[in-house]
């Protein structure tokens, strides 16, 4: 019905009609105008299909065949109407519609040219249903569904927002609250160095904190320096990245400080840990030629250095008048030192007269050297100093007798018959001379007598694991040595093994040897006299 919409009259909805008598043969007819796909033509009161006519510049509708003289051609155009404050209870098909009010359906709602809304709009449904689906149906490889949030400022500025999206609830005090937001702004709007920045924020504990900040320098994550932690998970780790905001450390691998823990850790006070299990820790490669692999600083000033040299030799390093110590406790160290003043590098204990070299049950084999050891003999620091006691000479009587030539057990289970002849002295049978004579041999120092514990500890064998670079390593025995018996663990062995010093017993023997000869020589003087 022209000019109505179902029931009720509309009149800000319009149509208008024209009638044209054709000519013979005549295709086109001139209208006063019109909007595309928005008319109906009728050829003698019978309506054209749209494929029976074309009508696309607004003004020339044109038949695809030719009229018939004295044909009556009507033309009907319709405009788009308005509708105020409306409501729809069915489903309603709208191409064009301008609303000025409310405009309220109860069932779908259909717009085949799209629509503009000039003020805010609410989607509402009362129950889970989606609110907004944005559907596409474009075959090609371009985007789609797109949603543009167009800022469309005629003075656009560093710090405009262009956008925010806010998710909304209710808190128990009836209260709505933006629980987590999306927001947009404008950094710089220069042509050519525009930039962005998209900012993500959340509810913490009643206050509204920074989560993800993308500006146009940097990514920060919990720049509101919440406690707040940070992790990224890896196929085979829950914790490859883990920031605890707690405590300030970085870890990967692990979430908790705790050296026995596998995985890396890093304080921000510059402190690093690493810890594997059962494999290689860290590994460190310089590649091309020999240099510094590793250098340390003290206050910006360089101390030492790890390199690499001729290929397959590693050096430490100390500078040119440093110290490198190998610490056994807090005062007691071995020092490498690097003197310019000497031009000779040395090794030396840290305190004087207070580090051993070796022990009953970890010896040197050999030692090569182009002159003998020095050791202290001023008479400064000596007390107590005299001449063999006649006990003593007896003593040194029978050690005397005592030297003899033999073999070490252990050379001859390694070598055979190619072990060498050693000559010396048995040190059972030295403090068995001092025993003959009611001395005890432990009182001089010429004689050692030295006590450890040893414990064998089952290692059992390792598979290998290319993912965490461990190799494959049968299972074997190992010793571990222990001073004292109150250090070592419950079912420890003792050792004991018996030495002697052999300049103070060459010199102990000198010393009987020159006062024998002096009374051989006094006496043979008071016989020739």
């Amino acid at each position: 019905m022209a000019g109505y919409l179902g029931a009720i009259p509309v009149p800000q909805a319009t149509q208008h009609r024209e009638s044209f008598t054709a000519t013979s043969g005549q295709t086109t007819f001139n209208t006063a105008g019109y909007t595309v796909g928005f008319l109906d033509v009728y050829l003698n009161g019978s309506h054209l299909s749209p494929a029976d006519f074309t009508a696309t510049n607004g003004s020339d509708v044109v038949l695809a065949s030719g009229a018939s003289t004295g044909d009556v051609c009507d033309i009907i155009s319709y405009t788009a109407f308005e509708i105020a404050d409306q409501t729809f209870t069915g489903t309603t098909t709208m191409d064009v519609a301008a609303i000025t009010g409310v405009l309220t359906t109860t069932a779908a709602t259909v717009f085949n040219g799209g629509f503009t809304a000039n003020d805010g709009s609410t989607i509402s449904t009362a129950d889970n249903t989606t609110q907004l689906t944005l559907i596409s149906t474009d075959a090609d490889a371009n985007k789609g569904p797109a949603l543009d949030l167009y800022r469309n400022s005629g003075s656009p500025a560093a710090g405009d927002d262009t956008g925010r999206i806010n998710f909304q609830g209710e808190n128990d005090a009836d209260e709505a609250v933006t629980y987590t937001q999306i927001f947009t702004e404008i950094v710089a709007v220069g042509d050519g160095v525009e930039s962005g920045r998209y900012k993500v924020g959340a509810m913490l504990a009643g206050d509204f904190a920074s989560r993800m900040d993308m500006t146009a320098s940097e990514t920060v994550f919990n720049d509101d320096s919440k406690d707040l932690n940070f992790r990224v998970e890896s196929n085979n780790h829950t914790d490859a990245l883990f920031v605890d905001a707690g405590d300030d450390k970085t870890y990967f691998g692990k979430s908790s400080s705790a050296l026995s823990a596998a995985g890396i850790e890093a304080h921000p006070t510059g402190r690093f840990m690493a810890t594997l299990d059962g494999g290689l820790v860290a590994q460190f490669n310089r590649l091309s030629n020999d240099g510094d692999i590793l250098e340390f600083y003290k206050d910006g000033t360089a101390v030492g250095s790890i390199e690499s040299r001729s290929g397959n030799s590693l050096s430490i390093n100390t500078g040119n008048s440093g110290v490198l110590s190998l610490s056994g406790g807090a005062t007691n160290h071995i020092q490498v030192i690097n003197s310019l003043a000497s031009g000779t590098p040395r090794l030396q204990p840290s305190a004087d007269n207070t580090v051993d070299l070796g022990a009953s049950g970890n010896r040197f084999d050999d030692i090569f050297a182009t002159n003998g050891t020095i050791q202290t003999s001023d008479r400064n620091e000596k007390q107590d100093i005299a001449s063999l006691t006649s006990a003593e000479m007896l003593v040194a009587k029978r050690i005397s007798a005592l030297f003899k030539t033999f073999r070490w057990k252990d050379k001859v289970a390694a070598k055979g018959n190619d072990a060498r002849t050693h000559t010396g002295i048995i040190a059972q049978d030295v403090q068995a001379a001092f025993t003959a004579e009611s001395l005890d041999a432990g009182d001089y120092s010429l004689f050692i007598s030295s006590t450890w514990w040893e414990h064998d500890v089952d290692v059992p064998a390792v598979e290998a694991d290319e993912d965490n670079e461990i190799e494959a390593q049968d299972a074997y025995t190992r010793t571990d040595t222990y001073v004292t018996e109150d250090e070592a663990p419950e079912g420890a062995t003792s050792k004991t093994r018996m030495g002697i010093r052999y300049p103070e017993l060459l010199s102990f023997v000198a010393a009987y040897n020159e006062q024998r000869f002096a009374s051989i020589e006094t006496r043979l003087t008071a016989l020739e006299g």
